[in-house]
């Protein structure tokens, strides 16, 4: 029998959102064996992922499925089945969209793009990944949205647009590079890590906590002496992320060594 309670239990949520969210999720499992037939969540980030599959892995015929668009996708989708059920059978949940127009004399970004989405009326968790070039903006949402908005969908920063749904093979998916970063920090405190990973001072890293911009493993994090630990991922939007990947004992002045990844 699916005992959504106990599994409830086995999740260590945070706060009540996660809480929240984790309970919707196993409603969408309960329905998939109940109908025998796919459900689907809403977008989830890698840290909201993580905290959900190692409870997925424990329910008994149940199969799921990761739908982001792409490989490196931050934001996925999870299908959920029951476990006779393969890949090729089941509907795609998503849709991509390109949105394009003349935006030679008005600078758009991430921002911009994902406001008018939203602006429209619909929700964050329904929005996947936006790949932002200087002309147009590829997007991937879930799939019961898009006539939506396909219709709704007019402007960007007041610049008209067009919105045409494209196959995940034109999706323009930009290589990722990695750089790797030997350091020595004096604490694990999230300001002097990423300071580090980031190649800036740790004053105006902490001014960047403070304003809610740095993210640390998917979730906004404030507290500039927040402690982090080996396999923690700091990211800032616009500037990649950076892995703790080795934790090398310390130096002779007593700092602690540490190997960082940075992605970008």
């Amino acid at each position: 029998m699916f005992n959504r309670e106990k599994f409830l239990r086995y999740i260590k949520a945070k706060d009540e959102e996660e809480e929240l969210t984790a309970a919707k999720v196993l409603d969408k499992a309960r329905e998939a064996l109940q109908k025998h037939e796919p459900t689907f969540t809403n977008f989830l980030n890698p840290y909201q992922r993580e905290l959900l599959t190692s409870i997925l892995d424990q329910i008994y015929d149940l199969k799921y499925l990761l739908y982001g668009g792409f490989e490196r996708a931050e934001r996925k989708r999870i299908g959920l089945m029951p476990d006779y059920y393969m890949r090729e059978i089941v509907d795609n949940p998503l849709t991509i969209f390109e949105i394009s127009g003349n935006f030679n004399f008005a600078s758009v970004s991430h921002r911009d793009f994902l406001g008018a989405i939203l602006g429209t009326g619909i929700k964050r968790e329904v929005v996947g990944d936006l790949i932002v070039s200087s002309d147009k903006c590829q997007v991937i949402v879930a799939e019961e949205i898009k006539d939506y908005l396909l219709f709704n969908l007019k402007r960007v920063h007041n610049v008209p647009v067009e919105v045409e749904e494209i196959d995940a093979e034109k999706l323009e998916v930009e290589p990722e590079h990695v750089k790797e970063i030997k350091s020595t920090v004096a604490s694990l405190r999230l300001d002097s890590v990423a300071s580090s990973g980031f190649s800036t001072s740790r004053t105006k890293m902490a001014r960047e906590i403070e304003a809610g911009n740095v993210k640390l493993n998917w979730k906004i994090e404030d507290d500039p002496a927040q402690t982090v630990e080996l396999d923690d991922i700091i990211s800032i939007r616009g500037r990649g992320r950076v892995e703790i990947d080795q934790h090398l004992g310390r130096s002779r002045k007593d700092r602690i060594k540490l190997i960082l990844k940075r992605y970008t």
